[in-house]
């Protein structure tokens, strides 16, 4: 089966982009969704995004239509998917030699 290229990364920047539009932090998401708080961080940061039952209880707590949330994903695409900036809230550590 052929994988689309950047479709992982589309779907891990509009799920966070649409979950922090709520608000939400990645633990309530997964929890309010179901899902595990691994499984959420994964698919944020594009490691995962294979899973279209995840998906739809996502958007479900996103309070938008599956059909939205993967016009989004769509939309990203189009754009040239980026991989997620994961070390946005993370202090930077400096590397002595």
């Amino acid at each position: 089966m052929e994988k689309i290229l950047g479709l992982n990364w589309a779907i891990a920047n509009v799920v966070k982009r649409l979950r922090e539009s709520k608000g939400l932090t990645q633990a309530q998401l997964a929890g309010f969704a179901g899902l595990s708080e691994i499984y959420l961080s994964s698919l944020e940061r594009g490691i995962r995004g294979d899973s279209i039952n995840a998906l739809m209880l996502i958007s479900r707590v996103l309070e938008v239509s599956f059909g939205e949330l993967m016009g989004q994903v769509e939309a990203e695409l189009a754009l040239g998917a980026q991989k997620p900036d994961t070390n946005r809230n993370r202090s930077k550590q400096s590397i002595n030699p």
